[in-house]
């Protein structure tokens, strides 16, 4: 599937290898991955920094606390901003 729109991208480098990609769809509203492990991890939502469980409904506030809670969990995380055609053989909605 071709998806051509600017979105923020969570690229998560797990450690024997695996890369997943996570994005915040905003024409959709939806979170979505391209590792169906993590997306099991996700929908159970995750703690903000103050502490709130943030579900994936809650979109770019979501995508932050994804990010911080797989950094401060040791893995490598880098937020990037995409405007491009993102080519994925796999996604799940999260």
């Amino acid at each position: 599937m071709l998806t051509k729109r600017e979105t923020d991208v969570l690229v998560v480098q797990y450690p024997r290898g695996c890369t997943a990609i996570v994005w915040f769809d905003p024409v959709a509203g939806s979170i979505t991955t391209s590792h169906a492990g993590l997306r099991a991890t996700l929908r159970r939502g995750v703690q903000s920094w103050e502490g709130c469980l943030v579900l994936p409904h809650d979109g770019h506030a979501f995508l932050a606390a994804a990010y911080d809670h797989l950094f401060l969990n040791g893995y490598a995380v880098q937020w990037t901003k995409v405007t491009a055609v993102l080519e994925v053989g796999n996604r799940y909605r999260v």
